[in-house]
Order: C-alpha cells, then sequence, then structure tokens
C-alpha cells in the first residue's frame, strides 16, 4: 500500500465531491483554518489520473499535516484540533 509523506507540511486535505457530506466539512475546516490562522491546502481531486496519483490509497477524503498522513475520516473540529496539535 502506498503510504508516502508529502511535501506540504501545512494541514493539507484531499477530497471527491462525491460524498454529500464533504462540502459542508470542508466549509467548517475552512472557516476553522481562516480564523485560528492555520495554514492548509485544499485539493479536489476530480480525475481517477489524479487520484493514482496521490501518494496514499483514495476514497474521497485523505487528511494529511507536516506531512504525515493523518485518516481518511471526516474531520469534525476536535478531531480537526487533535492533528493540529501533534
Amino acid at each position: 500500500m502506498k503510504n508516502n509523506p508529502i511535501e506540504n507540511q501545512e494541514l493539507t486535505i484531499y477530497y471527491s465531491m462525491q460524498c454529500p457530506y464533504i462540502h459542508s466539512n470542508i466549509e467548517k475546516i475552512k472557516q476553522y483554518c481562516d480564523t485560528n490562522g492555520v495554514p492548509a491546502s485544499f485539493i479536489e481531486v476530480d480525475t481517477l489520473q489524479k487520484a493514482k496519483e496521490l501518494p496514499r490509497v483514495f476514497n474521497n477524503w485523505g487528511v494529511f499535516y507536516k506531512g504525515n498522513f493523518e485518516t481518511v475520516n471526516l474531520l469534525d473540529i476536535a478531531y480537526l484540533e487533535r492533528i493540529l496539535k501533534k
């Protein structure tokens, strides 16, 4: 299984809009990051080719922080804060 770190050290979320909950989740996380000065990248994966090029197996959602893979689970604010404390 692919499990490579990424170069980007900020909070990085790869996502696909195939799940109906992702849009609202992205908006909540963007708002949190803007309010709290957390640098973040949100990268939409909208083609099979993009999904194949990712550093990890992808199923609609992938979170990296400080270059390391964190989760494929959608984030709530409490989970996001735990990741950011690492």
